[in-house]
């Protein structure tokens, strides 16, 4: 009994001390590919994505990220702009596997990167410590959902924060 007694003891100390420990690595909160979230201060227009595929002439496809309001680089130009832009880097994920880090709006998706038929591909934007920038408990991501075996690639878009969505400051709905 005391044997059990002491190992609760020791795991309860264990985990607090670990759980101390994961509070002050930035990735600690989120399990696979997400990523805590960080929602976008009021005074901050919220930035705005959309997406557009093609296919390559040589092979693979090349996705245009469309966005605004919004610094898309690398963390080596951190805190460069001016506090009127958010600024980080984009996620790639296709079919919901994290594919890479996106520091600029146009990016090659060589063929292996999708299987036969449906696929989804969704970008969302990240601040530099890779949390999710998010609006109004959103997550500010964009999304393709597109057909390999058809004449017209795109079969659907969506994105959180579109382009058309006026302008100004998005404050969020009471």
């Amino acid at each position: 009994m005391k044997t059990l007694q002491t190992l609760i003891v020791g795991s309860i100390i264990w985990g607090l001390a670990n759980s101390a420990t994961a509070q002050q690595d930035p990735h600690a909160g989120h399990k696979g590919d997400q990523h805590p979230v960080v929602e976008i201060p009021l005074h901050n227009a919220a930035p705005r994505i959309e997406l557009d595929i093609r296919r390559d002439k040589m092979s693979g496809y090349n996705l245009h990220i469309n966005f605004d309001r919004f610094e898309l680089e690398s963390p080596r130009y951190a805190n460069d702009t001016s506090e009127q832009f958010l600024e980080g880097h984009a996620h790639l994920y296709i079919n919901g596997k994290k594919i890479q880090r996106v520091y600029g709006p146009d990016l090659h998706l060589p063929d292996k990167l999708f299987k036969p038929g449906f696929n989804q591909i969704t970008v969302t934007l990240n601040a530099h410590d890779h949390s999710t920038w998010s609006r109004g408990g959103k997550r500010i991501l964009a999304t393709l959902f597109i057909q390999l075996d058809k004449r017209e690639l795109i079969l659907h878009r969506f994105s959180t924060s579109p382009i058309g969505q006026g302008s100004g400051i998005d404050l969020p709905s009471r």
